[in-house]
Order: C-alpha cells, then structure tokens, then sequence
C-alpha cells in the first residue's frame, strides 16, 4: 500500500490552492489541539501520523527533513482538510457519482492492505528463491541467447514504410528513437539478451531462424502493435548469479503467491452471477 505523499518543494512553497495561509494558520493556533494531532479544522483533528507519514515519503524521495519541510506539508495537510469540509457541507460526496468513485477508492485500498498484510504474513523464503533459480537455470543451460533491436509501431503501414527505410541503409538506432512505441527506444530499439521461452513466439519463431544482424523480411504481429525485428547476435546462455538474478525470482513468486491466494479465496466463496 503506498503513502499518501505530498511531494512538494520548499523553495517555491507551492501551495495546493490559492487559500490565504495566514488567515487559517490564524485560527488553528487559537484552537486546542487535541494529543496525537498536529492541528484542528473547526473542531476537526488533523493527526500527527499523517504528517509523520508525508515526511517520510518525500525524505524517501530526496528531500531534506527540516522545519521548512514540514511547515510546508503542514500548511498542505490543512488546505486539503479545508477544501474536504467544504465539498462534504456542499454534499459533493452524496451525488451517486461520488458514492461509486469512493466505493473504488476504498475497495482498492483494503485490496492493497490485505495483499501486503498477506505477504508480509508470508514471505517468500531463501530456500524457495534458490529452488526456483536452480529450475530455471535448469531448463535454460542448453539454449542460445538472442540479442535483439525492436521497433514497435500501431499500423502494418507504419512499419513497412519503416522496414523499407531500414533496408535502404538507415539507422535502426536512430529509427527506432524517432518511431517506436516500445520501451526499448530510450536505448534505441535494444532489447537485450532473450531466450525463446521469454518472450511471445510470434516473434521468437522468427527469432530463432535468423542471421545475425539480418531484419525479419516481414512486420510481426503481437497485442503491442507490429514489430520490426533485428538479430544482433546469438551466444550460449550465460546464466545470472543467484544474486543478479534473485529479486527478479523473488518478484515472480510474490505475483504467484498473490495468483494463489485470490484463487483460492475465489473458490471458497459465493459467488452468484
């Protein structure tokens, strides 16, 4: 579950609204604050902990804990206060709109809680990550690796204008930059080393049949849009250590274990459609 964070920077004091601090600041400092609280809003608490809370996910971004800081996230903990009296005195939150983005809202906050609370319950031991790396290095030691280039575009067109310009001696590189709608632009198409199991087999089937830096002759089609591929080259797989390869295992078995559990809650309860 993440923190609430207000991610703000104390040079500017930007504020969340255009509300006059001082007028507020003014009237907090007359009230009694209540214990555990860092200031009231007529008559409502706001508590220490959600301060405590909101410093510490902007120091976990790089800010600096310092009074500056902190008056600042104070000052924003109470213009949010403010503003969420007045849309609850002006029944915002009754409209049925309102009712369903908050029913959301607080079903996917209790999602997050009880997953989180069921991994920490849970955590996935060394001796489980060190079996699944074992198996996995397992069924990997006899293949090749692939290192390849990809330039994903949203139309068949797009991409053959783009295969067209490769095949006349442009820079995949430079192409793949300009056009892709990949991730893998930022670094210019390159995806790095692969086996076949990794990745979809429309695209490892032509994988596997090319020569190094050779283009597929033809755009290929996947969920993501159609792919311009290129075989950089091919080597024996060169396994990860257990250390490079272990939070990427770890990652992997928390997404099973959380596949589990909801599967296993689904079949004990009712569930009429």
């Amino acid at each position: 579950m993440q923190t609430l964070s207000l991610k703000l920077s104390v040079a500017s004091r930007a504020v969340f609204v255009a509300l006059s601090l001082s007028a507020f600041c003014a009237s907090s400092a007359a009230q009694t604050k209540p214990p555990g609280a860092f200031a009231t809003v007529n008559g409502v608490a706001v508590p220490q902990s959600l301060l405590d809370n909101n410093v510490k996910a902007n120091v976990a971004q790089g800010q600096r804990d310092s009074p500056e800081l902190r008056q600042v996230i104070q000052d924003e903990l109470v213009n949010r206060e403010i503003l969420a009296q007045e849309s609850a005195r002006l029944g915002l939150d009754k409209t049925t709109e309102a009712q369903a983005q908050w029913a959301t809202v607080r079903q996917t906050f209790l999602v997050e809680l009880l997953l989180n609370d069921y991994a920490a319950r849970n955590p996935i031991p060394e001796a489980a990550l060190k079996t699944e790396y074992e198996r996995q290095m397992a069924l990997m030691k006899d293949q090749q690796q692939y290192r390849l280039s990809l330039i994903v575009t949203s139309t068949e067109e797009q991409a053959k204008a783009l295969l067209a310009r490769l095949r006349k001696g442009e820079a995949f590189a430079k192409l793949a930059t300009e056009a892709s709608l990949d991730p893998s632009k930022k670094d210019g198409g390159n995806v790095g080393w692969v086996v076949p199991a990794q990745i979809l087999p429309a695209i490892s089937n032509v994988m596997v049949n090319l020569a190094k830096g050779a283009l597929a002759a033809a755009p290929i089609q996947t969920p993501a849009g159609w792919n311009i591929l290129k075989l950089e080259e091919t080597r024996p797989f060169k396994a990860p250590t257990f250390d490079e390869a272990k939070n990427d295992i770890r990652q992997m078995l928390v997404q099973k274990q959380r596949f589990d559990y909801v599967k296993r809650l689904r079949e004990n309860a009712k569930v009429v459609q």
